[in-house]
């Protein structure tokens, strides 16, 4: 720190807002105020008092809208496998199950928790009385509640039974 005059004052005489001791340097005094006026770091105190606020409702939409996209893909999925497993089985009942197991199975394989397996929908339609039956289309829709209970996600698969059948 540069001497703030080269004439030596007394001790406790006053000089420019600050005291100087008999060394000729700006005493405890002298620092604080520097230290107090010097405004480095005021810049990220700021950032972080009104960007914060910002980004806590950012961050909180962003997770649910990820919760919600995953519950929607893994409906998706699940649906598509699902009635592609009904349309290869042999008769209606044999297709219910390996519907069922499939949608389970791949709920499991998809990462869901078994509580949230449990609230998996199921529900299979066709245009006749038997499914399994030449060109039939069948239609297999999935739902899953969210983990809150406020949103439901549903999906719906359609395809063809093989005319060869």
């Amino acid at each position: 720190v540069a001497k703030p005059s080269s004439t030596l004052r007394e001790p406790g005489t006053h000089c420019k807002g600050a005291w100087i001791l008999n060394t000729g340097k700006p005493g405890l005094v002298m620092q604080l105020l520097h230290k107090l006026k010097n405004e480095s770091g005021s810049a990220v105190v700021e950032f972080v008092a009104l960007a914060l606020p910002l980004f806590v409702p950012v961050i909180i939409f962003l997770s649910q809208f990820a919760a919600l996209s995953n519950d929607e893909f893994i409906v998706r999925t699940l649906a598509r496998e699902s009635v592609r497993a009904y349309i290869l089985s042999a008769n209606d009942l044999s297709a219910t199950l390996n519907a069922r197991n499939t949608m389970n199975t791949g709920a499991r394989e998809l990462g869901l928790k078994e509580e949230r397996i449990k609230d998996l929908s199921f529900t299979v339609d066709c245009a006749g009385l038997l499914c399994i039956t030449p060109d039939n289309k069948v239609e297999i829709t999935i739902t899953l509640r969210s983990q809150d209970g406020k949103r439901i996600s549903t999906a719906t698969a359609r395809e063809t039974v093989s005319p060869w059948v």
